[in-house]
């Protein structure tokens, strides 16, 4: 019967079927596992990174400073400037001395790029040396400023070390204030009805106008009610939700709508995966060959849940994960629930990977803090500071000793050579009364287990005194004598005898091989102990945390690294944040000792608090642009966590530096920051442009006239396929559920069960397997199968923005895999228990699925669907299937509802948000 639930030839036809006939009223007019998408979708997510370097100006106005300085940095300066000897005698870091040239003579020639030896070198690919050559575009516009005489933008300076960076890099628009622009004026006549606009609809607006563009019209509220609850909850509205929006024509409707979502703990749970991905969240240390468990680190997750549902203002949280223990005066209190959740905040130091329990060499324990420094880099400054790690930043003005100043901050915490490997960090803050419940439970196990104990021994002891038996009457005493006596006090006749009968041993060995003696009372012994080990399962959970430890009493020096070696240390650092983010800051100093930590150092501490004193450039762009992210699919800073020179521009800097203020001043509300955004007109907008030139003139949707098509995340297909069928378990916090390597080496829910040593099977974890898929194990060497197919990413450290491929293994998971055939059949049995008559039935599956009613043309295409399929089932010749139909007349009719969610399932229609 396998091939009557989804894997039959005959079942794929049907679906390629419904998929090729239906899809112009269903799926967009595209299909799943094409690279065909609907509008606004794209699946390039990589960035040129080429902003500020490609020629965008005559040559006659380029400059070096500007446009081809940033060029030789990235590629040339390292061996010609930066190391003690120049290579070819030739320093490139500033026009005077490419002028008086090297061993080869004079390096360029102003006017004459054909006569530039540095031209001839990289228009032949001769330099740089090495694989990477310049592209196309930066050739181009070393050949143009050349061409115009090599002009530069001011006197360069004697000494080129005085040249480290130029105004230009020094003056990106990242590294500066925050700036506080009112809102654009609009008349009526420009934006109609514009007193509905938002003040942040005013900013989209006004550059809509600009290119001749105009919002599109609002989203049907179906549609935006599954935009919105997707957005929030990460799931679909239930159909008594959208029956009630659907109803309800109070001004306030949709408000009211944004705010019971927001207050619900299903958006900590949704947007926990959004900040887990940033810090780099998972269960594994990452080790390639041993990929070690951190069975403790959803602890972590649930402090990142539940403050995100207590609108935890944004500043306390960062502090609480980089200095949580910081924040407490003398040990934690294991029965403090406060001290307790600043410890587990802290977790978010020990996400990155970190081999160094099974590989622990001075450059493991180095990569592990460098990864560190990276995930801290990237998900709160929105820099890639680790560039700066073996050398200064080809890109952004960040030096190497930029780099371990900043990391003199964490060096406490990460000392290189008194480690401790992972699980010697784990604290226990274990509260008195569940060790109180632990042990009366561990001392009731105890005595079950001594109890068989005692009996399998003296079964054990039978089974002796009856192999003793066996053996020559004459020798029977003198075996008696040597079983019993120690092993270590045997004489060489008694251990020879004892040889000669290799099935009388002591009673230990006889215990240890009983299941070779007595095959049935072994496993009568084996269920027993189960039961003991099904005791000890109930004893609440131990509280190991993962969290930094540092002390006073053993501070590290903090040194450069030569060429990022952590075994050629250089000169001595002290802690400080980044050169290029102080300059228009004051107090950022990082005091080495702080006198309110007398426990730790306090680096960390005073590090997390400059960080959000809300006069930082960068920490509330960066979150404000991953919220704006998460609304539209892409930021107003597309490369989320790049805010640096190769990164790309805002396309809105004005408004998002208005959002970032906005978000300071409002006590860094995310839940604040969020109804913002949804109560725009510009998220309210439909995905369908407002006219037909709007596609042509932004293609791209950058200036957002319309919403983005967007994919669901992968967490989001799982979920929404479970809530849909009816099955979600909403469960909030504890243990991960777990992910085992089934007998093929797929990754599936549940445990592996073992039977003397071997595979015997998966363990069902019942409910368990139904939770949101957050609280699945995220393993860096075993993601669960089914999310990995829609682009579970690699947390290598982590992951700023995902990935949303659209393959062929996606299609492959809707028509064979266990889990979308289970539950197209549970949602099929919902349905027919919901509505009596088919049409029914096809309107609750599309309510469910996609949030609003089946066209009439919907309608009749599904069933003629359903009747074709019914047909097909009633007549398959397996014997068993006719005699459930026998007993079963309707059964057919349920199997072909099945398919019919199956397909849907399938669907970019119930896949995408718009």
């Amino acid at each position: 019967m396998r091939n009557l639930y989804g894997y039959s030839a005959i079942l794929s036809l049907a679906m390629s079927f419904f998929i090729a006939g239906f899809a112009c009223s269903l799926l967009f007019g595209f299909q799943i596992g094409t690279d065909e998408r609907p509008s606004g979708v794209s699946t390039d997510h990589a960035h040129s990174g080429t902003s500020e370097t490609a020629p965008t100006v005559p040559g006659a106005l380029l400059t070096f400073e500007k446009d081809v300085r940033p060029i030789l940095k990235a590629n040339c300066f390292q061996c010609h400037g930066e190391e003690p000897e120049l290579s070819g005698g030739l320093d490139v870091r500033l026009v005077r001395l490419m002028r008086e040239g090297g061993d080869s003579g004079a390096a360029i020639a102003a006017g004459e790029a054909d006569h530039s030896l540095l031209w001839q070198r990289i228009e032949s690919d001769e330099m740089p040396s090495g694989p990477k050559k310049l592209s196309r575009d930066e050739k181009q516009a070393i050949a143009a400023w050349l061409t115009a005489g090599a002009a530069t933008a001011r006197v360069e300076p004697t000494d080129p070390n005085e040249a480290k960076f130029t105004a230009e890099e020094l003056g990106h628009w990242s590294f500066q204030p925050m700036a506080d622009g009112a809102p654009p004026s609009l008349g009526e006549a420009l934006v109609p009805r514009a007193s509905e606009l938002t003040a942040l609809d005013h900013f989209i607006a006004d550059r809509l106008a600009t290119e001749g563009l105009s919002f599109s019209p609002r989203a049907a509220r179906g549609l935006l009610l599954r935009r919105l609850t997707f957005d929030l909850h990460g799931l679909p509205p239930t159909p008594d939700e959208i029956a009630d929006f659907e109803r309800d024509d109070a001004a306030d409707a949709y408000e009211r709508v944004v705010d019971r979502l927001l207050a619900s703990p299903q958006y900590g749970v949704h947007w926990a995966r959004h900040w887990l991905d940033v810090v780099g969240y998972a269960e594994s240390d990452g080790n390639i060959t041993n990929d070690q468990p951190r069975p403790h680190a959803w602890y972590y997750r649930d402090y990142v849940v539940k403050s995100l549902n207590d609108d935890k203002p944004y500043d306390q949280f960062l502090v609480e994960q980089l200095a949580g223990d910081e924040l407490i005066v003398g040990p934690p209190d294991r029965n403090n629930a406060e001290h307790v959740s600043l410890i587990a905040a802290t977790g978010f130091l020990r996400m990155a990977p970190d081999i160094t329990q099974t590989d622990n060499s001075l450059m493991d324990r180095n990569q592990a803090v460098a990864d560190v420094i990276n995930v801290v880099g990237s998900a709160v400054l929105g820099l890639s500071v680790g560039c700066a790690q073996c050398h200064d930043h080809r890109y952004d003005p960040i030096t190497i000793d930029d780099y371990y100043r900043l990391r003199a901050v964490f060096d406490p915490a990460f000392p290189l050579h008194q480690w401790k490997q992972p699980r010697s960090r784990l604290l226990d803050l274990t509260d008195d009364l569940t060790r109180e419940q632990s042990a009366a439970i561990e001392a009731e196990a105890v005595a079950m287990q001594e109890d068989i104990n005692q009996r399998r021994r003296e079964h054990c002891r039978g089974i002796q005194t009856r192999e003793i038996e066996q053996a020559p009457e004459g020798l029977r005493p003198q075996l008696r004598i040597a079983v019993d006596t120690k092993p270590e006090e045997q004489t060489q006749e008694q251990k020879q005898l004892l040889d000669r009968f290799p099935k009388v041993r002591t009673i230990e060995w006889i215990i240890g091989q009983l299941i070779e003696y007595d095959m049935p009372t072994y496993r009568a012994f084996e269920a027993e102990e189960a039961k003991v080990a099904a005791v000890r399962k109930t004893k609440p959970l131990e509280r190991l945390l993962m969290t930094v430890d540092e002390s006073r009493e053993s501070i590290p020096e903090s040194r450069v690294f030569f060429r990022g070696n952590p075994e050629s240390p250089t000169h001595a650092v002290e802690p400080g944040e980044l050169t290029v983010l102080t300059s228009a800051r004051s107090h950022v100093a990082i005091p080495a000792l702080a006198d309110e930590t007398p426990r730790t150092t306090g680096r960390r501490l005073a590090y997390a608090r400059q960080l959000t004193d809300g006069s930082h450039p960068l920490v509330a762009r960066v979150m404000v642009n991953r919220v704006w992210m998460h609304h539209f699919g892409e930021g107003l800073v597309t490369t989320p966590g790049d805010f640096g020179l190769n990164g790309d521009l805002p396309s809105h800097p004005q408004l998002l530096d208005r959002l970032a203020r906005d978000f300071v001043a409002g006590n860094w509300s995310l839940k604040r920051l969020h109804k913002q955004i949804l109560m725009s007109r510009t998220y309210q907008q439909s995905a369908e442009p407002p006219r037909e030139s709007a596609a042509t003139l932004d293609t791209e949707n950058k200036w957002l006239s319309r919403m983005s098509v967007r994919r669901l995340q992968a967490e989001a297909v799982r979920d929404a396929i479970l809530a849909v069928s009816g099955q979600l378990n909403v469960t909030l916090d504890g243990p991960s559920v777990p992910v085992a390597e089934d007998g093929e080496g797929k990754a599936v829910i549940g445990n592996r069960l073992l039977r003397d040593g071997l595979f015997a099977g998966i363990e069902d974890v019942g409910e368990q397997a139904n939770r949101r898929s957050v609280y699945i194990a995220n393993r860096r060497k075993m993601p669960l199968n089914g999310l990995q197919t829609f682009d579970l990413p690699a947390m290598n450290p982590n992951c700023q923005q995902r990935d949303a491929s659209t393959v062929a293994p996606q299609a492959l998971f809707f028509l064979n895999d266990q889990f979308v055939v289970d539950a197209s059949q549970r949602m099929a049995d919902l349905l027919w228990q919901e509505a009596a008559e088919s049409d029914g039935r096809i309107d609750a599956v599309f309510v469910r699925c996609f949030a609003t009613s089946p066209t009439e043309e919907e309608r009749l295409e599904c069933v003629s669907f359903l009747n074709e399929q019914a047909e097909i089932f009633r007549n398959h010749p397996d014997e068993a299937w006719q005699k459930q139909l026998s007993e079963q007349p309707e059964a057919a009719e349920r199997r072909a509802l099945a398919s019919l969610c199956q397909v849907l399932f399938a669907s970019n229609r119930f896949l995408y948000i718009q």
